[in-house]
């Protein structure tokens, strides 16, 4: 069964992501097993509290996974490490029993902590929070299908699992409402399962006559031609039956690669819903609520600070979150702000690499198809101004540097790059297919920034 434990941890790390997985899964060993029971070691209380009740269901999901059967999860601390105590048969143990969810129960398989009550609302995700909203209170009547598209950690997965918890709760329909929630991934694997065992009549079964379908990262559906197809046949059963359907992705369906044509149009007919990344507000406002469902005690000092240095995503403010406890469980300490500032010093400092204004005019040259020397030059004409407020809006976004420095390195004075700034994010604001682009600059500049920075 520790073999099994090594494989499931692998697909617990993809779920979580390295920053959690490190802090909460790998303290964790694998103390054997009995029968179809696998037991688990905490290094104490508190982590073995923190882990039942935030990712007990992800474990034995896992596990039950790996082993192909149903799977047991107890979760245990070594009382001896905590009190000092010597281990006996009667006390050495503490026990927490995590039972694996049945997966055929939609209601199992939404995440129980993904609720509208628990979202954090801000400029940056509030359209895709009223859209989510509609459809969970009018599902199959209007933005059908709904499409949430944004970077990785933004809260897609909350608000599908959310409009999931909203029509289950809400149902006056008199019998049981079908809710099926999966990843686009778990879809390609079914499908791969029923071909092999010649049970394609129960895969159409179970997905055609579900009330609503959330299928999360679509995205992973490109290229797998047969999978397309009956997703393609899937959907247009749900759509005509009036069922509804939601899907999330990390892109446009027009920037999804080898995603086919008749899907794309399928995509777009319905309501598609953009997530950003949180400003520092919004940033704020989410770790302090998340700190107190979790009930962890920090002032909004500590807030302020890993909102002001870790920008990118949610997931990343909660994994500073999940950080802290971790640390200041272990040491018996208050999270101060200078506690925070060691807890965190290796995370904050990976999540503060970031492009400098010369990568930025370079990528803008490159997009645009010129000179670096235009961008820096006095030439006016429409298309080099253009690019050049462009490569300024970014430098003002994504970097630290204050206008006037922005203004140095183009051989203007700060008031242009104001001037340039609010011109490109009123047009970002508006128009659709140019914000596209401009983010489409901003991924890859991140993306090779990390990359020469690993």
């Amino acid at each position: 069964m520790d073999a099994y434990w090594q494989k499931a941890s692998q697909r617990i790390r993809e779920q979580v992501g390295p920053v959690v997985f490190e802090t909460w899964f790998a303290p964790l060993s694998c103390r054997g097993f009995a029968g179809k029971t696998v037991t688990l070691e905490a290094p104490n209380q508190f982590f073995r509290d923190w882990v039942k009740d935030r990712y007990g269901k992800l474990m034995s999901e896992a596990l039950s996974t790996e082993a192909g059967e149903s799977v047991e999860l107890k979760l245990v601390f070594n009382r001896e490490k905590v009190t000092g105590r010597p281990r006996s048969t009667s006390c050495a143990e503490a026990e927490a029993t995590v039972s694996r969810p049945v997966r055929r129960e939609s209601q199992q398989q939404l995440n129980q902590r993904y609720t509208f009550d628990e979202f954090v609302v801000g400029t940056s995700n509030r359209f895709a929070h009223a859209a989510a909203h509609a459809v969970a209170a009018q599902p199959g009547e209007k933005y059908n299908p709904l499409l949430i598209y944004g970077g990785v950690g933004l809260g897609k997965t909350h608000l599908v699992n959310a409009i999931g918890h909203h029509l289950l709760a809400n149902n006056t329909s008199g019998r049981p409402r079908r809710v099926l929630f999966m990843p686009a991934e778990e879809f390609m694997n079914e499908l791969i399962s029923s071909l092999r065992r010649d049970r394609m009549t129960e895969f159409k079964e179970k997905f055609r006559r579900v009330d609503a379908l959330l299928l999360d990262d679509v995205q992973f559906l490109a290229g797998r031609e047969r999978t397309q197809e009956e997703f393609f046949h899937t959907f247009n059963s749900l759509h005509s039956d009036r069922h509804q359907i939601v899907l999330t992705s990390d892109k446009m369906p027009r920037e999804i690669p080898e995603l086919e044509e008749r899907l794309r149009n399928r995509f777009e007919s319905g309501l598609i819903a953009h997530i950003q990344p949180p400003d520092l507000e919004t940033r704020v406002a989410i770790i302090e609520k998340k700190a107190a469902l979790d009930g962890l005690q920090i002032s909004q000092e500590v807030a302020l600070y890993i909102a002001q240095n870790v920008s990118s995503n949610v997931r990343e403010l909660e994994g500073c979150l999940t950080r802290l406890a971790a640390v200041a469980s272990l040491n018996s300490s208050a999270i101060t702000l200078e506690f925070a500032r060691q807890a965190l010093n290796d995370l904050i400092h990976q999540g503060t690499v970031r492009p400098g204004i010369e990568a930025i005019q370079n990528a803008v040259a490159d997009y645009f198809h010129i000179r670096i020397s235009d961008l820096k030059s006095k030439r006016r004409t429409q298309h080099i101004a253009f690019c050049r407020q462009v490569a300024m809006y970014l430098c003002r976004k994504l970097t630290e540097s204050s206008f006037p420095v922005i203004g140095e390195h183009f051989g203007r004075d700060h008031s242009t790059v104001i001037h340039a700034y609010n011109l490109i994010a009123r047009r970002v604001a508006s128009d659709a297919a140019f914000r596209i682009s401009i983010e489409k600059i901003a991924r890859e500049l991140k993306a090779e920034n990390h990359s020469r920075a690993a």
